[in-house]
């Protein structure tokens, strides 16, 4: 049985200095947070290189793993193609396994990284906030929808 998947981001925890930085976590069974429900980082970055990560995954042979690394912290997701649809979830810390988080459908990963980067991206255009950052993830985004 899959797991279920989503990454919320908290768009009124946003701070913009140079760069954009909130609450972000990824959240298994409607109740697991990894890192933490409070985690802060910088979203734009971080769901830029998820969403490129995610990408790479769709065409990954099995047994492929790609890593969904947090900018804040020596922790990560590390992400194992298990079957042509679904992916196995690992929370790393340190370089080491900490908790086997679940196995959730591709296709719920990509909608989940989609939906969080359109709100993370209707709240930097509320704000005006611009950086090359913003527009590498709007196209990142872009280009994952196509798939």
């Amino acid at each position: 049985m899959l797991n279920h998947i989503s990454i919320e981001l908290d768009v009124h925890s946003l701070i913009y200095s140079n760069q954009i930085v909130g609450n972000i976590a990824v959240v298994i069974d409607f109740h697991d947070y990894f890192p933490g429900q409070d985690w802060s980082d910088f979203v734009v970055i971080v769901l830029h290189w998820w969403v490129d990560n995610c990408r790479a995954l769709l065409f990954a042979p099995l047994r492929e793993t790609y890593s969904f690394q947090f900018m804040d912290g020596p922790i990560q997701i590390a992400a194992k193609k298990v079957t042509a649809t679904d992916v196995e979830l690992t929370f790393v810390e340190e370089g080491h396994p900490k908790t086997l988080m679940g196995t959730v459908s591709l296709e719920e990963l990509k909608d989940a990284l989609i939906k969080a980067s359109h709100q993370l991206l209707n709240a930097v255009d509320r704000n005006g906030w611009k950086n090359e950052e913003i527009e590498q993830l709007r196209y990142a985004v872009k280009t994952l929808r196509t798939y």
